[in-house]
C-alpha cells in the first residue's frame, strides 16, 4: 500500500510546512523512510508535530515512520488524530483499523467500518471490506462475514477477484454450504506454493466433499488435504495447525503420522499441546492426548483449546467436547468454546443416548458447516440403532417400528406423499396381522390342492380355469364364507360351497374379479394367512400381474414344481425374481405320485443344481409330496396320508414358517419398510436438489442486484446526464399541467399548501415512473456489459434469459425510492412549479442513488436455508439402515 504522505502531499500542498520553515524536516523524514530509518524519520515527523500539532502531513509521515518501526500503539495515535483531519479518506482509516487490530483496540472494527463504507474510493474500501470478511470468519459468524462480501462492487477488469472468492469459498464451507464452495473454488484453481491460505481452504473443501470422518477417508483425500494443510501449515496460516492436527489425530496410516511428524520436528514445535495431542491420538493413546490438550486449556492457550475443538469434530470425541463446554462454564466466558452448531450436535447426542431419536434427530436439522459430517453419523446411527442387526446367526430383534414408521410419516408429509403415508400406515397394521405365506407357481402346479391339504379342509377352490383364476386370500373368522371383489362391481359374499360356482358364473358374464377373501375358523389361521395366487403361465397378464402383487403383499413364498416337469426356464425366472426383492422361499415339489422314487430322486438333485446355478436359496431343501393324496389323507385316508409325504411338510411348515414367524414377518416388514424408504430418499432427493436450484439463481440474482447497485454508483454522472435528457418529453408534459399555476401571484406559489400538492402529484406522476424505467434500463445494460465482459456473449445471454422479460422494468421497491427522492425535491424547493424549466440532473444522481440503494436492500434479502436439506438427511440415514442387511456377513 502507497505511503500515506505521498497521497497527502498532494491533496494538502506544503504551504504551511514551507511558511513554517519545516520543509527539510519533511524532506528528511521522508529521505529516512526511503532509506529505511523509520526512527529517523519518527524524529523528523515529531519535530514537525511540535509545531504545527495538526499538519496532516506530519501525521501521516509520523504514522508512517512508526508503521515501519512496528510501534503500532503510536500508529494508531497518529492515525486517529489524523481521521479528524481527512475523514473521508478510506485509505486512512483501513490502516486505522488494521493498526487497531495487530493491538487489539476496540476501535479497530469501527474504523474498518468507516473505511469500508468510502464508495469513491474503492480500493481501500474492498480491503477495509475483506478484512472485515476475516474478522467475521473468525469468530465464528459466516453469515454476516458473506454479507460484507457481498458488498464488494463486481471487478472492472474480466480478472476474477481471488481474495473475494477465497473467502466465499471460506464463508460457504462454514455455512455447510458445499455447492457455493465449490464454485467460489473454481475460481481459485490450483493455488501458487506461496497462497497458502487458498491451500487451506481447498484443503477443507477436500475433505468437506468427503463426507466422512477423518478416520474414514479415501487415502487419496487423506493426501490432498495434507499436501495442500502442510502447505499452509509452513507458510504459518491460521488454521493450518488445527487442520493438519486433526488429520493425523484420526489417521493410523504410519507413513502420514511421520511424514507430519518430521515437518513439525523442524518447526520446533512437537512439545505444543497441539501436536502432542494429535501424535497421542494417532498412536491410540486418547488419555495422553486430552491430557496434553488440558494442560493448554488451563494455560490459556487457544490453540489448544482450537486444536481440542477440531480433533472432537474429526475423532467424533464428545468426551473432548464436554471438556470443552466444561472449561466454558468454569471461565465464564461471554463467548462459549462451542460453537452452536456443536452445542446442538452434544445435545442430540444426549437425546440419541437416552432413546430420545427423534428428538435427536429434530436437534441435528439445524446443524450445519463444521458439525455437518458428523450429525450425519449421529443420523446413521440413530437410524442403525432402531433396526438392530441380527447376533450370532440368530433372528434379528424386531425394530423400533414406532420410531421408524413415524419417520417414515413425517418424511412422506413434509413431501406430499400421500401414496407412501398410506403404505406406512398399512405396514403399521401389518404388525398386528398373522403372518402371509403366498403360495405360487405355474398353473395346475396343485396350488389349491396344497393349500386345502395345509388347512385340512377343501376351502380353496380347485380345477377352475385359468382364465377364471385369481388371487385367493385366506384368513381366519369365526364362521366360514368368502367374499368376491369385482371390478367395477358389488363384493359377493357366498359359503364356501357356492364360491367355485359363483367365479365360474362371474367369469361367463364377463366380470371381473379382482381378488377372493376365503374365512374359515381354522386355527392355524390365527398365526398364519394364506395367499393363493394364480398361476405364472396363465394366459392372462393381469393375473400374472395379480400373482406378482402377492410378493409385495406375502412375508414368505412356497413355490410348487411339478416334479414331472420342475424347474422350467420359466419358473427359473420368476424364481430369480423372488429371491431378488429378498422374499424367502421355500420349493416343494408336488406330484411326487407320479415318479418312481429314483426318478423323485433325479428331479430333486436337478432342481438343487438350478437352484444353485441361479444363487436361488431355500429356506430347507426342496421337499418332494403329492398335495393330491395329501389332500385325502388330511381328510381322512390314512393309507393316501402315509404314501403323500406329507408329514415331512408339514413339520417343515411348522418349524420354518409357523414357528419362525415373527423373525419371517420381522424382515417383510424391514423389506417393504425399506422401499418405502427408498422411494422417499429418492423424492426428498429430488426436492433438496431443486432447492439447492433454486437457493443458487436466488444468490446469482442477489449477485446480479449487488453488482446492478455498485455500476449505477459508479456511473451515476454519466448515467444522470444521459437520463436527464432521456426526460425532455415528460418534462414538456409536465410543463403542460404546470402552465397554469403561472399565472397566479408569486406569494400564492410559495405558500398555498394545495398549490404545492398539486405541482407535487403532477411532477411525481409525470416523472417518476419514467426516471425509474430509465434508471432500470441503464443497470440493464451495466448487467450485460458485466456479464460479457466476465463471460463472453453467452454470459450476456444468459443473464439477459435470467432476468426475463421484465429485466428493464424497476422494482417497487426501487420505483418507490426514486418517488420519494421526487417528494423531497418537491418538498423543499422554493419554487416547485419552475422545476420543469431547468435541468434536473442533480436530482436524477440522487434518484440513482436511491434506485442502488433500493437493489443492494432487494440482495441482502436472506435466502433461508430449505428444510429439504435436513429431510434429505434424515430419509438417505433412514433408507441406509433399511438397506443394511438384517443378518451381519459370515453369520
Amino acid at each position: 500500500m502507497a505511503r500515506l504522505v505521498e497521497a497527502l502531499n498532494r491533496f494538502f500542498g506544503r504551504v504551511e510546512i514551507l511558511a513554517l520553515g519545516l520543509e527539510n524536516e519533511r524532506s528528511a523524514a521522508e529521505v529516512a523512510l526511503a532509506k529505511g530509518m523509520p526512527l529517523e524519520a519518527r524524529e523528523h515527523a515529531r519535530s514537525i508535530l511540535s509545531v504545527l500539532p495538526d499538519s496532516a502531513v506530519g501525521l501521516a509521515l509520523w504514522a508512517d515512520a512508526a508503521e515501519d518501526a512496528w510501534l503500532d500503539e503510536e500508529v494508531v495515535t497518529a492515525l486517529a488524530d489524523l481521521t479528524k483531519r481527512v475523514p473521508w479518506r478510506a485509505d486512512v482509516w483501513l490502516r486505522l483499523g488494521r493498526a487497531g487490530q495487530r493491538i487489539g483496540w476496540d476501535g479497530a472494527r469501527s474504523a474498518l467500518e468507516r473505511a469500508a463504507s468510502a464508495p469513491e474510493e474503492r480500493d481501500a474500501a474492498r480491503l477495509a471490506l475483506l478484512d472485515l470478511c476475516d474478522l467475521d470468519l473468525a469468530a465464528g459468524d459466516p453469515a454476516r462475514a458473506q454479507r460484507w462480501l457481498d458488498r464488494i462492487p463486481a471487478p472492472l477488469s474480466t480478472a476474477p477477484d481471488r481474495d473475494a472468492a477465497l473467502r466465499r469459498a471460506a464463508c460457504a464451507l462454514a455455512r455447510g454450504d458445499l455447492d457455493g464452495a465449490r464454485a467460489a473454488a473454481e475460481t481459485l484453481g490450483e493455488p501458487a506454493a506461496i497462497e497458502g491460505r487458498a491451500a487451506l481452504v481447498l484443503a477443507r473443501l477436500a475433505l468437506a466433499e468427503a463426507g466422512a470422518s477423518a478416520a474414514a477417508l479415501p487415502p487419496a483425500v487423506v493426501t490432498r488435504a495434507l499436501d495442500l494443510g502442510l502447505r499452509a501449515l509452513v507458510l504459518d496460516v491460521p488454521g493450518a495447525a488445527e487442520l493438519c492436527a486433526s488429520l493425523v489425530a484420526a489417521s493410523r496410516d504410519v507413513l502420514v503420522v511421520d511424514r507430519v511428524r518430521r515437518v513439525v520436528r523442524a518447526a520446533g514445535a512437537l512439545d505444543e499441546p497441539t501436536w502432542a495431542a494429535a501424535f497421542a491420538f494417532a498412536e491410540g493413546r486418547r488419555d495422553d492426548a486430552r491430557q496434553a490438550l488440558a494442560r493448554g486449556l488451563s494455560a490459556g492457550d487457544p490453540a489448544a483449546a482450537a486444536a481440542l475443538l477440531s480433533m472432537a469434530v474429526e475423532t467424533r470425541d464428545l468426551g473432548a467436547l464436554d471438556a470443552l463446554a466444561a472449561r466454558a462454564k468454569e471461565r465464564g466466558a461471554a463467548a462459549p468454546l462451542l460453537s452452536p452448531d456443536l452445542l446442538r450436535l452434544r445435545d442430540a447426542a444426549a437425546m440419541a443416548a437416552e432413546g430420545q431419536g427423534i428428538k435427536a434427530l429434530d436437534a441435528l436439522d439445524a446443524v450445519t458447516g463444521e458439525g455437518a459430517a458428523w450429525a450425519e453419523d449421529i443420523r446413521r446411527s440413530i437410524a442403525r440403532g432402531w433396526l438392530p442387526a441380527a447376533e450370532g446367526g440368530a433372528a434379528p430383534r424386531p425394530a423400533a417400528w414406532s420410531d421408524v414408521l413415524r419417520e417414515l410419516a413425517r418424511t412422506a408429509k413434509l413431501l406430499d406423499r400421500l401414496d407412501l403415508l398410506a403404505a406406512t400406515e398399512a405396514l403399521a397394521v401389518e404388525r398386528e396381522r398373522p403372518l402371509r405365506a403366498a403360495v405360487v407357481g405355474e398353473f395346475n402346479a396343485g396350488k389349491s390342492t396344497f393349500l386345502n391339504a395345509l388347512l385340512g379342509e377343501d376351502v380353496a377352490p380347485t380345477g377352475v380355469l385359468p382364465t377364471t383364476a385369481t388371487l385367493h386370500w385366506v384368513a381366519w373368522a369365526p364362521d366360514p364364507f368368502a367374499r368376491i371383489v369385482v371390478r367395477g362391481g358389488q363384493d359377493r359374499v357366498v359359503p364356501h360351497a357356492a364360491l367355485k360356482d359363483t367365479l365360474r358364473a362371474l367369469a361367463a358374464d364377463g366380470s371381473k374379479v379382482s381378488r377372493v377373501f376365503i374365512y374359515a375358523p381354522i386355527e392355524r389361521l390365527k398365526r398364519v394367512e394364506i395367499l393363493d395366487t394364480p398361476g405364472f403361465n396363465a394366459p392372462d397378464p393381469d393375473h400374472i400381474a395379480e400373482a406378482r402383487r402377492a410378493f409385495d403383499e406375502a412375508h414368505v413364498a412356497i413355490w410348487l414344481l411339478d416334479a414331472p416337469q420342475a424347474m422350467k426356464e420359466s419358473e427359473r425366472r420368476v424364481l430369480s425374481e423372488i429371491s431378488a426383492l429378498g422374499v424367502p422361499v421355500q420349493i416343494l415339489a408336488n406330484k411326487a405320485d407320479r415318479l418312481k422314487p429314483d426318478a423323485l430322486e433325479t428331479v430333486l438333485a436337478h432342481v438343487r443344481d438350478s437352484l444353485a446355478a441361479s444363487a436361488i436359496t431355500s429356506l430347507t431343501p426342496p421337499i418332494a409330496f403329492s398335495a393330491r393324496l395329501s389332500l385325502r389323507g388330511r381328510l381322512g385316508d390314512e393309507a393316501a396320508l402315509a404314501a403323500s409325504g406329507w408329514a415331512e411338510v408339514e413339520a417343515l411348515f411348522a418349524e420354518q414358517i409357523v414357528d419362525a414367524s415373527d423373525a419371517l414377518r420381522e424382515r417383510a416388514l424391514r423389506r417393504k419398510a425399506g422401499r418405502i424408504a427408498a422411494e422417499l430418499a429418492q423424492a426428498a432427493s429430488a426436492r433438496a436438489a431443486e432447492d439447492r436450484e433454486a437457493g443458487r439463481r436466488a444468490r446469482a440474482e442477489a449477485d446480479r442486484l449487488r453488482a446492478s447497485a455498485a455500476y449505477l454508483r459508479r456511473e451515476r454522472r454519466t448515467i444522470a446526464a444521459a437520463i436527464d435528457k432521456a426526460l425532455e418529453p415528460a418534462r414538456r408534459e409536465l410543463a403542460a399541467d404546470l402552465r397554469p399555476i403561472a399565472a397566479l401571484p408569486e406569494e400564492r406559489k410559495r405558500t398555498d399548501a394545495s398549490v404545492r400538492a398539486y405541482v407535487q402529484e403532477r411532477l411525481v406522476t409525470r416523472l417518476s415512473w419514467p426516471l425509474s424505467v430509465e434508471i432500470a434500463r441503464a443497470a440493464h445494460a451495466g448487467d450485460e456489459t458485466g456479464a460479457r465482459g466476465a463471460r463472453g456473449a453467452e454470459g450476456a445471454e444468459e443473464a439477459s434469459a435470467a432476468r426475463g422479460a421484465s429485466g428493464a422494468e424497476p422494482s417497487p421497491r426501487a420505483a418507490a425510492h426514486v418517488r420519494a427522492v421526487l417528494m423531497g425535491m418537491v418538498a423543499v424547493h422554493d419554487a416547485p412549479d419552475e422545476l420543469a424549466a431547468r435541468s434536473i440532473e442533480g436530482v436524477v444522481e440522487a434518484a440513482i442513488d436511491a434506485f442502488a440503494m433500493a437493489l443492494s436492500a432487494e440482495a441482502e434479502v436472506p435466502v433461508p436455508p430449505p428444510a429439504s436439506a435436513a429431510v434429505e438427511q434424515r430419509a438417505q440415514a433412514l433408507r441406509a439402515a433399511l438397506e443394511a442387511p438384517a443378518t451381519p456377513a459370515g453369520a
